[in-house]
């Protein structure tokens, strides 16, 4: 059955998959990132932080960093820190509780040559790890992050897990990393350097989205399924979304899997979600049979 309000599916999906110390492994090393870079605005995803560069118009003084606070919602009585680590930079740290889920904040805020001020902002549902920001605030500073790390806004080839899966039009970004196919299945994952941080950002993505209270949880059951070619665990979610399926234009019973596994010599912590009418959710719905399958 197609559904005949998508918006509000859509709403649903982009809550649920809204995120955001172990040792990281070698510094310098970016290959568990991706990257959209819009007019304004980049974003970026890697070791479980979601990061954005952002260039503001107003002068570096007290009363611009009062506007960029605002807009980014920092609460006015923050005052900033330094860290030589972190030249130049006024940082602002903040931590989001809701329900189990622990989200922490940081925002570098720099002065361009302009006068004018840029922002670098991490954010992430697992425990901070300095060498992660300073490797990323070195390299967006230097321009040097790897140009293969970027992708088109329009989905095309999707790079997940070191090979590329063929997508085509039918697919929209709704963040980096968090790929929604209409009647077909959503997943949002993260790409680490060792297993216990991605483990830790499966369960705060797990607390996080419990906490949105979006619906009542019908079932969890852990079922075996084949990840990637390797055969892993998963928490298998049935969710009753509270809004009627008359107002859904649909099924508001939503499939959710999260998975935590190795995949040659990366680790993924993945997030993967439909609807019980979506294309193929009898077994699994096209997008999620790119990537995974039910063992039998």
């Amino acid at each position: 059955m197609a559904h005949s309000n998508m918006t509000i599916k859509s709403l649903i999906f982009s809550a649920l998959s809204l995120v955001m110390s172990f040792s990281y492994g070698q510094t310098g090393n970016f290959q568990n990132a991706q990257a959209i870079a819009q007019e304004q605005i980049t974003f970026y995803d890697a070791e479980g932080y979601t990061i954005f560069q952002q260039d503001f118009q107003y002068n570096f003084d007290e009363k611009g960093i009062g506007k960029v606070k605002k807009k980014l919602s920092i609460p006015k009585e923050l005052q900033p820190t330094e860290d030589h680590d972190f030249s130049g930079a006024k940082i602002f740290t903040t931590i989001d509780t809701k329900g189990e889920s622990k989200t922490q904040s940081v925002y570098y805020v720099l002065q361009t040559e302009q006068g004018k001020i840029k922002v670098i902002g991490f954010s992430t549902l697992c425990d901070r790890a300095k060498a992660i920001e300073q490797d990323y605030f070195n390299a967006i500073l230097a321009n040097t992050l790897p140009k293969e790390i970027f992708t088109p806004m329009e989905v095309d080839n999707v790079k997940f897990s070191g090979r590329e899966i063929a997508l085509g039009p039918a697919c929209h970004w709704m963040g980096v990393r968090n790929l929604q196919c209409p009647n077909m299945g959503q997943m949002n994952w993260s790409e680490f350097s060792n297993f216990e941080r991605a483990k830790q950002m499966t369960e705060g993505q797990k607390a996080l989205n419990s906490s949105l209270k979006m619906g009542d949880v019908l079932e969890d059951t852990e079922i075996a399924i084949i990840f990637e070619g390797q055969p892993t665990i998963a928490l298998k979610r049935k969710l009753k979304i509270k809004i009627p399926k008359l107002i859904m234009g649909g099924s508001n019973i939503l499939i959710i899997y999260y998975v935590t596994t190795e995949v040659k010599g990366r680790y993924i912590s993945c997030v993967l979600s439909h609807y019980t009418d979506d294309i193929g959710a009898n077994d699994l719905p096209p997008l999620l049979k790119e990537v995974m399958q039910l063992k039998e």
